[in-house]
């Protein structure tokens, strides 16, 4: 899976106290990565106000951080609220979304059984002889003002995301037998997600793969019209067909570049040198249908795989 995936995920659980995470993965993913996201997270946001109140300005950890007892029971209930199914194949990844449907139905079900026709929760204490006495006496209990520790007070939807990653490994066999056959079920597929998203407020990710040939000296061949990127020295483009970026509503292209002007010689020179160069990640919008977003890019690196860091190109 994507770190940034990831990343994104922990930012939803971080966000919302009730948000929960519905990931259907095609391959096993690792769970203990997101915990360590999670921690370095949560550490980070605990210890950044003492930084500022003092002036320091924190750029690099010298040590790794060791999480305290609150920030691990906290990481230990976030990752509860992640829900994870297994599969294997296109037909395991719709019957996985619509178990992820009859959960969310089976919770709005169970929320309104717990309200009366006025839209408050049910009172689940019997009456006694005294309250059976004030009501003879047509003597009603002053209503309580709406409060946070009210349960009267009404709640916001539960915010929910939805990863599936990666559609590429169930869909591409079936790409290879029958094009054809491949982009229909794609794109019925992809209409009742959407219409399931936009129905439910859920924020969904899907993932796909890049896909891109490389030829024995080390250079890319490919044709004008498969430039998807704004950079062109990145090569690749998204797996599934070049119809994919428009079938969903913001489609995101991942791709690395060399950090400076030093290490794109070493990259791109005629020289090709054997040492090593620097890389950061970059970020950019290929497809926004709602927006104007489109060709917008930003770079990143990722710290030891868990610390996300915007870089300055």
């Amino acid at each position: 899976m994507s770190q940034l995936a990831f990343q994104a995920i922990a930012s939803h659980l971080i966000r919302y106290e009730d948000g929960e995470v519905a990931l259907i993965a095609t391959t096993d993913p690792p769970l203990a990565r997101l915990k360590d996201i999670l921690i370095v997270r949560l550490e980070q946001s605990r210890r950044s106000p003492a930084f500022t109140e003092s002036g320091y300005i924190h750029k690099r950890r010298a040590k790794p951080i060791s999480p305290t007892r609150d920030t691990m029971n906290k990481v230990s209930l976030m990752l509860e609220r992640v829900r994870i199914s297994r599969v294997f194949d296109f037909p395991g990844v719709i019957e996985a979304v619509s178990e992820s449907n009859a959960d969310l139905e089976e919770d709005d079900r169970a929320g309104k059984e717990k309200l009366d026709s006025n839209g408050h929760e049910r009172s689940r204490s019997i009456a006694d002889s005294e309250d059976e006495a004030m009501e003879d006496l047509s003597v009603e209990p002053e209503p309580k003002a709406p409060t946070e520790d009210n349960p009267n007070t009404p709640k916001k939807p539960s915010a929910s995301m939805l990863v599936i990653d990666n559609i590429a490994n169930v869909l591409g066999s079936t790409m290879t037998k029958s094009q054809v056959q491949g982009h229909a079920l794609l794109a019925n597929f992809m209409r009742s997600l959407h219409h399931l998203s936009k129905r439910r407020h859920i924020c969904t990710l899907l993932i796909n793969a890049a896909v891109g040939l490389r030829s024995q000296n080390n250079q890319y061949h490919r044709r004008p019209e498969d430039q998807v990127s704004v950079f062109a020295s990145t090569v690749g483009k998204p797996g599934l067909g070049k119809h994919f970026s428009y079938l969903v509503d913001t489609s995101i292209f991942l791709s690395t570049l060399p950090r400076s002007k030093d290490d794109a010689d070493v990259a791109y020179g005629d020289a090709r040198e054997s040492r090593k160069y620097e890389e950061v990640g970059v970020i950019e919008v290929l497809k926004d249908r709602y927006g104007s977003r489109e060709g917008r890019w930003s770079a990143f690196v990722m710290e030891a795989g868990l610390e996300l860091r915007g870089v300055r190109m």
